[in-house]
């Protein structure tokens, strides 16, 4: 396990109050898959055309930057903390808090690892108390954000699991047996997960139900009285929560499951998931629309998850 050191920008104290406030009345999550966001740095990791040769300099960066920005200070967009997916740098972050998004006291960030040019990150507005990175030797990384809200201990852990497109069924079924693990091991603290799983819970083989058979690295379940200490609550197993449209065929890749502590009538309760997008990041059947550099329009092949917590 890898310890980083809290990254965060000096604000006011009064900021950090308000961030404060906000999470004493309750809890959201927003993960979202950016689609490779490269800044406008070429170290020679990018993707091409994400290069200079490529057509992907400063002003298209910035262009990215700006229409994120915008997306995260809708009503829509907002949340608590982001979990951020295929982001290239610990600069990319900064520039998405910077204007608005600093006034309005987003000043907590860290990045899962400055190797990979598709890290997850975070964002967040509430005061983190420590984040951690644990690697099992695994091929992707976890990153683990603890913070306290009204003396309750809540864990998230931000994953991106090993992309479908090269087969990654061995890695993928490796980070989810680490993922279980490392929430099994929260209790009885709230623990969530989320992120680009690069699974559909309805479907196996990797991230199964718990009905669906002993062998699975990662148990979820839409049912309350199915929850344990390692059975988890997945809201797409649920509701028409697709985030990735493929080949004809819609999937729900991106998610964000919950341990039984949301469900326990003691502090943050679970309320509801849904998706969100910015306008104009889908096409008329409601497909999303990834970015393009030749066009320097689009945002995504995949939608946002927003989950909400509330006390009661």
């Amino acid at each position: 396990m890898k310890r980083l050191f809290l990254l965060l920008i000096p604000f006011f104290i009064l900021l950090s109050s308000c961030s404060q406030d906000k999470a004493d009345r309750g809890l959201s999550i927003l993960a979202y898959n950016m689609y490779l966001l490269f800044d406008s740095n070429e170290d020679g990791d990018e993707y091409y055309p994400f290069t200079h040769s490529g057509g992907y300099g400063s002003a298209e960066y910035e262009s990215r930057i700006r229409r994120y920005r915008d997306f995260f200070l809708s009503d829509e967009g907002e949340a608590d903390i982001y979990i951020l997916s295929e982001i290239e740098s610990e600069d990319v972050l900064v520039d998405l808090m910077k204007g608005k998004m600093r006034r309005k006291g987003y000043k907590y960030y860290g990045i899962c690892s400055y190797d990979s040019p598709i890290s997850v990150g975070f964002i967040s507005r509430i005061p983190i108390r420590d984040v951690k990175v644990h690697s099992n030797d695994g091929p992707r990384d976890i990153l683990e954000i603890e913070f306290i809200i009204n003396g309750s201990l809540i864990k998230i852990f931000a994953i991106h699991a090993k992309s479908r497109l090269d087969g990654g069924q061995e890695e993928r079924r490796s980070t989810f047996e680490h993922l279980s693990y490392l929430m099994s091991r929260s209790y009885p603290s709230l623990s969530i997960a989320a992120g680009d799983f690069n699974e559909d819970p309805r479907q196996g083989p990797d991230f199964l139900r718990s009905d669906a058979g002993l062998d699975n690295p990662l148990k979820v379940t839409s049912s309350v009285d199915g929850l344990s200490l390692s059975v988890f609550y997945s809201p797409s197993l649920d509701g028409e929560l697709d985030t990735y449209f493929y080949q004809e065929r819609w999937y729900s890749y991106d998610n964000i499951i919950l341990s039984a502590a949301a469900f326990d009538g003691i502090g943050l309760e679970y309320v509801t998931s849904y998706l969100v997008y910015p306008e104009g990041a889908v096409d008329e059947l409601g497909r999303p629309i990834r970015y393009e550099v030749q066009s320097n329009a689009g945002y995504s092949d995949h939608l946002a998850i927003k989950c909400i917590l509330e006390y009661h």
